[in-house]
């Protein structure tokens, strides 16, 4: 069985900030089984806990995981286009 986008996701984001389970765990105020669970696709975080990765990642993976939290990301889209626009018409 293929492991879930979520799981893999997860574990990218971890190494990407170059932490082991137990460290990123903590930051989640979870132990290093957790961790484990959620980049071997047995338990899903909660909501609470994407939105803490999403402001942990970078900017793509920020909106994966805020969508993933049930948060409409499109609005801040539009509003990143409305900034710029407006960054553009005073230059």
């Amino acid at each position: 069985m293929a492991r879930q986008e979520w799981a893999a996701r997860i574990a990218a984001l971890r190494k990407q900030l170059g932490l082991l389970q137990a460290d990123f765990g903590r930051l989640f105020g979870v132990r290093q089984s957790s961790v484990s669970r959620w980049e071997n696709g047995g338990k899903e975080p909660s909501v609470e806990n994407y939105i803490r990765m999403a402001n942990l990642a970078d900017e793509t993976s920020c909106l994966w995981f805020l969508e993933r939290a049930g948060v409409e990301t499109g609005r801040f889209e539009r509003l990143t286009l409305r900034k710029t626009t407006k960054k553009s018409e005073k230059t």
